[in-house]
């Protein structure tokens, strides 16, 4: 099996400037989901092995009550994401959402592609590799492709059959304008994730789609059931320091688990998960931001204390010379913020 830790966050720094320089914006848009999220029924199951919930809540954060499954330890809000409030999140509200993953103009695309997403590509192509495939010879369908930057990286890398599909369509008209000839479709946020089911790709990727799926658990079970699937490759969010650094404070924006993010994977929920799909992991790269929030959350209030600007280049300066050798260690004890996973189900 492939392991891979780290990443260097100055990609990352550069391209999430609004989260330092707009965090009021940004906490006004996550409180309006939270007010909508916090209206929906109760969660009774959880999402990831449908197991009953707790009645007792183990956090309250940004008005948001959150559970922990004592069956396979994922994180659960305590609220479900119904279709209304996934139409209202992903659909109806489409170009605004889709505004976080909107690129200016081509090379700001190229660029975001490159930094962001060929590393995710290279690291699927070499797990492929690790286990004796090919990776020429299958077809990919890149399942909640947004704005196509995963399909790109894997058209750079010269792999050709590829394609993908998003709900949302001002992303999918916008990727098949940069593309030389239209590589992604729209599918309805209501249609039981028919595409998983008839895709004749043997390798799906689901990047950063999971957590945001009302059933997470039909889409897996839809790819096990799909004869011609035969490796799925994932990035999911999970429950990491980022988290106890968002339960400090209320008036930073929460990036990792929000309105938008209403559950998130533990290392043992993806155990659990990959039991009982009867898949098996054969490349996983650990890797996270949570050493990037906390210097988020630290600049933030330093700003709003008004030190002066010596404190803070010196903060800065002081912070940046450790800050992804720190990440790292974090990474290898799988306790970062995300985890890119290799999945080859069993009875492929």
């Amino acid at each position: 099996m492939l392991n891979q830790y780290g990443k260097n966050a100055s990609a990352l720094l550069l391209q999430k400037k609004s989260f330092f320089e707009e965090n009021k914006m940004h906490v006004e848009k996550q409180r309006k989901i939270a007010q909508l999220y916090t209206a929906q029924p109760e969660r009774k199951t959880c999402k990831n092995c449908d197991s009953l919930l707790d009645v007792q809540i183990d956090f309250t954060k940004d008005s948001i009550p959150y559970k922990a499954c004592r069956t396979c330890s994922h994180l659960n809000g305590a609220h479900e994401d119904t279709t209304e409030f996934c139409q209202t999140v992903y659909a109806v509200d489409d170009e605004d959402y889709a505004q976080n993953y909107t690129p200016a103009d081509r090379n700001e695309y190229e660029y975001r592609t490159a930094s962001i997403y060929l590393p995710k590509a290279e690291f699927l192509f070499t797990a492929l590799k690790s286990s004796g495939v090919d990776p020429h010879k299958n077809a990919y369908f890149d399942y909640g492709a947004g704005s196509g930057y995963f399909v790109s990286a894997l058209l750079k890398l010269g792999l050709n059959n590829v394609s993908g599909s998003d709900v949302s369509k001002s992303q999918v008209d916008m990727a098949n304008r940069l593309f030389p000839s239209p590589r992604l479709t729209c599918h309805d946020i209501n249609d039981n994730h028919e595409s998983l089911a008839t895709t004749k790709s043997q390798v799906v990727s689901m990047i950063g789609v999971l957590e945001h799926l009302k059933s997470p658990r039909k889409a897996l079970q839809r790819l096990n059931e799909n004869p011609h699937v035969e490796y799925i490759f994932i990035s999911v969010p999970t429950f990491s320091l980022s988290v106890y650094l968002e339960m400090l404070d209320d008036n930073v924006f929460h990036r990792q688990l929000h309105g938008g993010h209403t559950h998130l994977y533990t290392e043992d929920s993806l155990s659990y998960m990959c039991s009982e799909f009867n898949f098996e992991v054969i490349g996983q790269w650990w890797f996270g931001t949570d050493l990037v929030d906390l210097y988020r959350q630290l600049h933030i209030n330093l700003e709003t204390n008004n030190v002066s600007s010596y404190i803070k280049k010196d903060f800065n300066k002081r912070f940046l010379t450790f800050l992804d050798s720190a990440q790292l260690e974090l990474d290898k004890q799988k306790e970062s913020s995300e985890v890119h996973m290799l999945l080859r189900k069993k009875n492929a």
